[in-house]
């Protein structure tokens, strides 16, 4: 467990450290989160502004809808700035001048590219949340087994979105399945260990707004709570950082195999042994 865990600190660093060279472009997933929040937050307050609660628990024709536009706004607002985040770890892997401006016009460059994978997706998981709902375990066994299928057939939709010549999602999605089936062994071993390093990261946080919630009072329990929010937000947002950078890193590696970024002179293969 200690050498996978220094393995994924490993990883995770040298994600993070082509950032020191644009700390700006930090920006680009902590403005996700803030999009994504806000979207809820007004979806949220018009749902109640209209009275509009119960039906969203009792007609399912409502609460479907909802689901489906709960999926597709953040898996949008989500792939368009990781969009941008792969677009600067490119350019930086290049030797190349970016800027937070620059990602985000790459990402508006592939904006329909983006948006029809987001109503794909959302119809996807809509359609499997009304399966394991209406059919019981059967349901239940068939969107676990397509929720896995569609997470390694796009894990690496968002660099061939963005750095790909396809326009059509069939051929992206065929793109995507073929350069995980390449690379399935560094790219799940590299994920893993950068999601296990950012789990330990925000444990701390959790901890911490758990005890603002359920032990301490007053205003030392609102210090508490902020703080832990504070440190689970810093950990997702760098989570999101780290995942989009060992993408494009793991899809340079897949495409051309140059080793750049946090593979720059290792071998991905070797970089989570089994021993």
């Amino acid at each position: 467990m200690t050498s996978k865990y220094r393995r994924g600190f490993e990883i995770t660093r040298g994600s993070l450290r082509i950032f020191t060279q644009r700390p700006t472009l930090l920006i680009l997933p902590a403005l996700s989160l803030l999009a994504v929040g806000s979207a809820f937050a007004i979806l949220g307050a018009i749902v109640f502004e209209q009275g509009l609660v119960e039906s969203l628990l009792l007609n399912d024709l409502y609460k479907y809808s909802a689901l489906f536009c709960a999926i597709a706004i953040s898996s949008s607002v989500a792939t368009f700035f990781n969009a941008a985040v792969v677009h600067c770890a490119a350019q930086l892997f290049d030797g190349n001048p970016t800027s937070v401006r620059d990602g985000l016009a790459a990402a508006w460059r592939a904006r329909r590219q983006i948006a029809l994978w987001a109503v794909t997706a959302a119809t996807l998981g809509t359609v499997l949340y009304i399966l394991d709902e209406k059919f019981g375990v059967v349901g239940s066994l068939t969107r676990a087994v397509f929720d896995l299928a569609w997470a390694l057939l796009t894990f690496f939709i968002v660099p061939v979105i963005v750095l790909d010549e396809r326009r059509s999602l069939r051929r992206q999605l065929r793109r995507s399945g073929s350069l995980f089936r390449d690379t399935w062994g560094e790219s799940v071993s590299a994920t893993l260990g950068v999601s296990f390093v950012f789990l330990i990261v925000a444990l701390p946080g959790v901890a911490l707004g758990a005890a603002g919630y359920f032990v301490l009072d007053g205003v030392v329990a609102v210090g508490a709570l902020v703080g832990g929010g504070g440190i689970v937000v810093a950990a997702i947002v760098g989570s999101q950082t780290a995942s989009a950078v060992v993408r494009t890193a793991l899809y340079r590696y897949a495409t051309t195999g140059n080793q750049v970024g946090p593979f720059e002179g290792r071998d991905p293969d070797t970089v989570f042994p089994e021993n």
